[in-house]
């Protein structure tokens, strides 16, 4: 199995993906050209995602000596049998295909029994649906991009076509079918964020609460999580906040969310962004002031700080990055010491589902019109008209509710 390994770099405060060989060399051109120029619209994050997918992809062809570029160049595209064990290898984890089937396995003489302990074997090894599809489905995406790469569609032979058709159909048809089978978790009915949690983590947070975790860059830490809670806004969109972001005049109450692609200004390898499209954020103006505060005190003595315009630093110079902007795994271990300090596992997303809950409440305690509320959740969210995130918080709302009701019914029927 080749050492072949996915790598980042930055060029020109550019950040690129691809896939490298043990030399740190790019394995192949049509690799680099697919994850950098065909997947360029997409964030960060998801472009790692899919080069992870496509890595687990080239290993496992190359494994079985089938070079994809030359064989889509050539015409020759996959065989059945070949998709076939493709389909059952991304079945399993990538330990169990490096190491193979054992064999000693086949020293056991009874055929049946044979059978089942390779089946047991290949059924504890394997991997999550999620995982499943999207093997397959960058499988087919790669595939279909490369095929397109040599083969212009005005003068393809019939026979090709059809081979080419057939293989994509079968790929399609199985994803189609891992989707329609897969198995769904039940969630618990109850709060993201039980209340008296949440209630600890506002107290805790505050810069002068002895129960702070934080030794240092107490302030900043404290705006970090009282965005997010009140605002509902993702990581991501909070790491790119710049001063001219925030209105710190006037109100002081609005902050600029929005999508801000490939930002030249920003250094960070690992850019952040906002998934969702461009909307206000509401704080308070208590929030704003300290906001302000943080900018003007604290953020305007590391040097680093003058050279851009977020407001998030790095307060820590272990690496050499005191007043670069604040990066997203730096903000993922805030929330790391908090979850430790509060004896309750705490992701900076949970914010946002916690967001929806209270916004839920308030909503029925004003009486808002339910279609209201849900277009007011949609613009407070950055999400579309004709998005449907907001069912995901609305199923939760409703398994809450029928809990309430189901327990209101329980303790009549144990009155009876």
């Amino acid at each position: 199995m080749s050492k072949m390994k996915v790598k980042r770099y930055s060029f020109n405060f550019i950040p690129f993906i691809t896939i490298v060989d043990e030399m740190d060399l790019p394995v192949d051109p049509y690799v680099s050209c697919y994850i950098n120029g065909h997947l360029s619209g997409k964030s960060t994050n998801t472009k790692l995602r899919y080069a992870n997918e496509l890595l687990f992809v080239l290993r496992f062809f190359q494994g079985c000596g089938v070079d994809l570029t030359a064989r889509f160049a050539s015409g020759e595209l996959i065989g059945t049998k070949e998709y076939i064990d493709f389909y059952d290898g991304c079945c399993l984890d990538m330990v169990s295909i490096s190491k193979g089937p054992r064999n000693d396995f086949f020293n056991v003489t009874d055929k049946l029994l044979r059978n089942l302990l390779v089946a047991n074997q290949r059924g504890v090894a394997k991997v999550s649906s999620e995982t499943l599809q999207g093997r397959i489905r960058r499988f087919r995406h790669y595939a279909e991009w490369l095929f397109g790469q040599f083969h212009d569609v005005g003068v393809r032979d019939n026979e090709l076509n059809a081979r080419y058709k057939k293989l994509v159909s079968k790929v399609k048809l199985d994803k189609e079918g891992l989707c329609r089978n897969r198995s769904h978790s039940v969630e618990n009915a109850g709060s993201v964020i039980p209340d008296d949690v949440f209630s600890r983590l506002l107290n805790m947070i505050k810069p002068s609460s002895p129960d702070n975790p934080f030794k240092a860059s107490k302030l900043r830490n404290y705006l970090i999580v009282s965005l997010l809670a009140r605002t509902g806004m993702r990581r991501g969109a909070l790491a790119k906040l710049k001063i001219s972001d925030a209105q710190m005049w006037g109100t002081y109450d609005q902050i600029s969310v929005y999508r801000s692609g490939n930002d030249l200004t920003d250094p960070r390898t690992d850019k952040p962004n906002q998934k969702t499209k461009a909307h206000l954020a509401t704080i308070s103006p208590v929030l704003m002031k300290h906001i302000q505060h943080y900018v003007e005190s604290v953020r305007l003595v590391f040097p680093k700080a003058h050279l851009h315009e977020f407001i998030f630093v790095s307060e820590n110079d272990s690496k050499g990055t005191m007043g670069e902007p604040l990066s997203l795994k730096s903000i993922n271990s805030i929330f790391r010491k908090l979850s430790s300090a509060l004896g309750f596992y705490l992701h900076p997303h949970m914010l946002r589902h916690k967001w929806n809950e209270i916004f839920d409440e308030e909503g029925n305690r004003q009486g808002i019109n339910s279609a209201r509320l849900e277009d007011l959740r949609k613009y407070a969210m950055g999400w579309s008209q004709n998005s449907t995130m907001n069912q995901k918080y609305n199923e939760k709302q409703l398994a809450m509710k029928t809990r309430e009701l189901l327990e209101a019914h329980q303790k009549k029927m144990d009155q009876r």
